[in-house]
């Protein structure tokens, strides 16, 4: 079975070098979108220019959809995450990376990601309750406001996004989560907060840990988590840390808020930004990461299901209400599966059913059609061949969205 599952996974990494080389510009109330060249595996490398009436400013923006974000249907969308300090270019990068590895692997649902820079200037300004001569609004309120006033309903509105939202920053962006946290509980589901402090108006650690044991402020579930290195560099955090974690025994939280810490031995203040990352994303996701292990290494090898199809549906279901966001199958869910009972059992009828489901949330990603084609070739249904090499003839030349290299790969598929 691991040998299987090992071949049918290769397999899926080639069905996934879809590469975006295009330039996309939308220009709608101030804001631009640029596409560069792709940098990560399943994730673009674009930047967003916002002109913010909050920041006072037109601020550039990392963006990054998903690999299927360009394939998929209307009324498919992604949760939001927010990374900030993306300026930091190898630290960000690791986290980048990061993102790309586990959601290939399945361990993380696909997202839209926004990184958020600050400079030298701002940093301090837009993290503080410092206020600008004349100003009502403190940096840190203008942050707020600029990410959900501004920022989070364009993504909603204008690029599929779902009110799904996570949250990550590291050591002044940290305190910005844990203020985040405190006044936009209700807004934000996953909050990472990362060699961060409390004790900086309007903050305290009494005032955040009192909140945290509050249940009215979590009517949906809420995750906190927090991390800290334990050299010397970290001691100021790490000693807040643990202020918090006395104060907030897990038999008291809420039942709609999770929190964990984690404390990462030896690393120190930079280390431990993206070194706390992955596990972090893995234990949030533990839900959705679990489907398809269970399906290879317990489902897969008990007697013949009914309806497979139904079943990891209700999977699906299952895990989006433990975590408090609609999942949708991955690409990796579906070619796997397909790739079992197509391939290995004979059982076309299931493998089609799977491949319509995976058109449902992903009409135009051109592979599954391939695959459509070869389970007709081996059923030696020519006429459902030449059927779907017509759409797939038709989507590959009409797709602005794939490159000539693999526009020209298909036609000879095509050819063949």
């Amino acid at each position: 079975m691991q040998k299987d599952r090992n071949e049918v996974r290769f397999k899926i990494f080639q069905f996934k070098k879809v590469k975006l080389f295009f330039i996309l510009i939308v220009t709608t109330f101030g804001l631009t979108i640029k596409s560069t060249a792709q940098k990560y595996g399943l994730y673009s490398n674009d930047s967003l220019l916002l002109q913010s009436n909050y920041l006072q400013e037109t601020i550039k923006l990392n963006l990054h959809f998903p690999e299927t974000y360009n394939f998929s249907a209307d009324s498919t969308h992604y949760p939001i995450t927010i990374i900030f300090d993306s300026q930091n270019e190898q630290t960000y990068s690791h986290i980048l990376n990061s993102f790309d590895l586990l959601t290939n692997e399945t361990q993380i649902p696909e997202t839209i990601i926004i990184g958020i820079p600050f400079n030298f200037e701002n940093r301090l300004y837009l993290t503080s309750n410092h206020k600008k001569e004349n100003d009502s609004l403190s940096g840190i309120e203008r942050m707020e406001l600029f990410l959900f006033s501004e920022l989070i309903p364009k993504l909603q509105k204008e690029h599929k996004a779902n009110r799904f939202i996570s949250i990550i920053g590291h050591s002044r962006t940290g305190y910005l989560v844990n203020y985040l946290s405190f006044k936009r509980a209700k807004e934000i589901n996953i909050a990472i907060s990362l060699s961060g402090f409390y004790s900086e108006p309007p903050l305290s650690i009494t005032k955040f840990s009192n909140f945290l044991l509050d249940s009215t402020n979590f009517p949906n579930r809420f995750s906190y988590y927090c991390s800290v290195g334990n050299t010397l560099e970290e001691s100021t955090y790490l000693e807040e840390y643990q202020k918090l974690l006395v104060k907030t025994s897990p038999s008291k939280l809420p039942k709609n808020l999770k929190m964990q810490g984690r404390e990462n031995q030896y690393s120190n203040h930079i280390t431990n930004y993206w070194l706390s990352v992955p596990p972090i994303l893995i234990d949030a996701f533990s839900e959705y990461n679990s489907i398809l292990d269970n399906w290879f290494y317990n489902r897969l090898k008990k007697e013949k299901m009914k309806n497979p199809v139904e079943l990891f549906k209700r999977d699906l279901e299952i895990a989006s209400e433990k975590i408090g966001m609609e999942l949708k199958p991955s690409l990796t869910h579906i070619f796997s599966l397909a790739s079992h009972f197509g391939y290995q059992n004979k059982e076309y009828k299931t493998a089609f059913e799977f491949l319509d489901l995976g058109l449902r949330y992903y009409p135009s990603y051109l592979e599954f059609y391939q695959e459509i084609i070869e389970y007709h070739r081996k059923l030696n249904q020519q006429e459902k061949v030449n059927y779907y090499k017509q759409i797939l003839c038709d989507k590959t030349l009409s797709n602005p969205f794939i490159s000539e290299f693999k526009r020209n790969e298909l036609l000879e598929y095509l050819d063949e």
